[in-house]
């Protein structure tokens, strides 16, 4: 059973959270470790007192195959949109919590059912994007973040976080369907071709590594293995890798036996 969980102390969480009840009916349980526990027969749902990008510790307090963050989305250019992404850190930064060089595991099937139900319940002009997987928390469980903001205005609409709302209550309610399963690299933050790879031809991304990362060469194996969904190839963004990165990394993946796509 699937696990919505949320942060009470995150105004854009709680509104999506609240849209959530509305849509899905939920019983309230017995508290986890003293967080507010509500189920349904679709999902359960857990209330954070704390940051999400610190909830590393949900491994050992419940048993799930995903946890969904629904969440603010921070646009550092003040740009609103949807959006949805795995967790980790490429490098040794770990400002945003997680572990230095550690991923989350993935869940790519989840995550583009996520965007194609943004896209389908999306009556706004708001884009709706992967973002490059970035940010804690860390977690062996499959999880994903499913997000709204950019602007003050996004992050308090709560007509954007009933949008986000539908869109997971659809999601628990349809089946997953993919074509190929990718790791994408090279692109930017905001991966627009590995969006509508994924929209238009049913790849479901389950780590991002964008390009100012791509020196990190020894992070292609765990981005190759951290998913819960086997990954079929790599998809290469190509011109947006310096040639010495790319050969590294098409060196890494050819160890790895993984084929890659150029888009």
């Amino acid at each position: 059973m699937p696990f919505i969980v949320y942060s009470e102390s995150n105004i854009t969480s709680n509104n999506i959270a609240a849209a959530i009840k509305n849509e899905i009916e939920f019983e309230e349980a017995e508290p986890i470790e003293g967080m507010l526990h509500f189920k349904s027969d679709k999902a359960d749902m857990l209330t954070l007192q704390g940051s999400m990008l610190d909830a590393g510790f949900l491994d050992s307090c419940i048993k799930t195959d995903l946890i969904i963050f629904p969440c603010s989305h921070k646009s550092a250019k003040g740009v609103p949109s949807f959006t949805v992404h795995p967790e980790g850190n490429w490098s040794d930064n770990v400002m945003l919590g997680g572990l230095p060089k550690k991923l989350s595991t993935a869940s790519p099937d989840w995550m583009l059912s996520g965007l194609k139900h943004l896209a389908k319940s999306n009556t706004t002009d708001l884009p709706v994007l992967y973002e490059a997987t970035h940010h804690g928390p860390l977690l062996k469980t499959p999880s994903f973040f499913i997000e709204v903001g950019g602007t003050e205005q996004a992050l308090s609409d709560k007509g954007y976080a009933r949008i986000v709302a539908k869109s997971i209550a659809e999601m628990l309610n349809s089946e997953r369907n993919y074509d190929t399963c990718v790791f994408g690299i090279g692109s930017l933050h905001y991966p627009e071709k590995f969006t509508k790879l994924a929209l238009s031809k049913g790849y479901a991304f389950s780590h991002i590594m964008p390009k100012y990362y791509a020196s990190e060469i020894d992070m292609v194996k765990q981005g190759v293995e951290s998913s819960s969904i086997n990954i079929d190839k790599a998809v290469i963004e190509w011109k947006g890798l310096r040639s010495l990165d790319r050969n590294k990394i098409i060196g890494e993946l050819n160890l790895l036996g993984i084929d890659y796509e150029r888009v």
